[in-house]
């Protein structure tokens, strides 16, 4: 597992940009006004740090220039980009995968790289709920690795229902 500097509060600042989608998912608020530009805010938000995490946990993407289809051999194809960490992706449920690799996508070409053209993604709300939940059951279980993560909250870990 790499070594990381994160400090406590970077740990949170981090863990809560991943609980926004608990707050904007959670139908017992009040309804949201900015429907559109705050929900791709969050979205995008979440998926660059999904993304953060999981470099951090040594499950890395490669996205290059390359262009996913969007029929039966998506999943596939995201998966031949996984460079570093695809044990670990591979030991997931095949759902999981296709909306790990899809937050990870949307990281990639959407928000870190959008001039590598092909910013189609499949992410909405159970891809980033599943993507967040399975880089917080991963953290979850790394605790012991980093103190500065296991000194958190652990409301910051909850998985989102």
């Amino acid at each position: 597992m790499p070594r990381t500097a994160l400090r406590k509060k970077d740990w949170e600042h981090r863990l809560t940009i991943l609980q926004a989608w608990r707050t904007w998912c959670d139908e017992t608020k009040e309804p949201k006004l900015d429907n559109g530009a705050t929900y791709r805010a969050v979205l995008d938000g979440c998926a660059i740090t999904v993304r953060a995490i999981c470099g951090i946990l040594d499950v890395k993407c490669y996205f290059g220039n390359k262009a996913i289809s969007d029929g039966p051999n998506r999943l596939a194809e995201l998966l031949t980009c996984c460079c570093r960490g695809k044990p670990e992706v591979e030991t997931l449920a095949t759902e999981a995968q296709r909306c790990l690799l899809a937050v990870l996508y949307l990281g990639n070409r959407a928000v870190a790289h959008p001039d590598n053209g092909n910013l189609d993604h499949k992410v909405g709300h159970t891809e980033m709920t599943s993507a967040i939940n399975t880089v917080l059951t991963w953290l979850a279980v790394r605790t012991k690795l980093w103190p500065e993560l296991a000194m958190v909250s652990p409301d910051l870990l909850k998985l989102i229902p």
